[in-house]
């Protein structure tokens, strides 16, 4: 464990504050669940909470079926990070979402995004040669109205209609059943 050599105190109501370099580093916005555990020794640890990375290999089976049925690449992540992608894109898990996807997400809103739209924002970083020339973006929400991530569709080869839009909001949809967050 790495020390911060930032030392705080526990309130009245045992509430603790984690400072804002901190937060900013370690990308934990307001609102953001914490996962709290103890270790052996007595240490406390505070790990930023992702639902949707407990169901890594589901989501995995979930980009292949959305890969087939519609031809297209897809892509997995929660707010932070590529949690499952096709395997074209393999090389994309793991890597940080962008400011400008967060934003999208944000105000949990499908969208299409074409090939001039994404030459200004890109939303992730693609791998290279990989140009795409359309892109969805679908919210993955909560029942309770978190926003926990996203399901993306994108094409190299053609512009993304409704049809792909629809079912990658179905996709967010069954994703967020499959969390179990009331």
């Amino acid at each position: 464990m790495k020390a911060t050599g930032i030392v705080r105190r526990i309130d009245e109501l045992g509430r603790v504050v984690v400072p804002k370099e901190l937060r900013k580093q370690l990308r934990i916005d307001e609102g953001d669940a914490i996962e709290i555990f103890t270790e052996s020794d007595g240490g406390i640890v505070l790990k930023k909470f992702s639902a949707l990375l407990g169901l890594r290999s589901e989501a995995q089976g979930y980009v292949e079926a959305l890969e087939q049925s519609t031809n297209t690449h897809a892509i997995i992540a929660d707010k932070d990070q590529v949690i499952a992608s096709s395997e074209a894109i393999k090389s994309m898990e793991e890597r940080q979402v962008s400011n400008a996807l967060k934003k999208v997400a944000n105000e949990r809103k499908s969208i299409v995004v074409n090939e001039e739209q994404l030459q200004r924002e890109p939303y992730l970083e693609w791998p290279r040669g990989y140009d795409v020339r359309s892109l969805i973006i679908a919210p993955i929400i909560s029942p309770t109205g978190d926003l926990l991530g996203t399901v993306l569709l994108s094409s190299t080869d053609r512009e993304l209609k409704d049809f792909e839009l629809k079912v990658a909001e179905t996709a967010a949809s069954f994703l967020s059943k499959q969390v179990g967050i009331d």
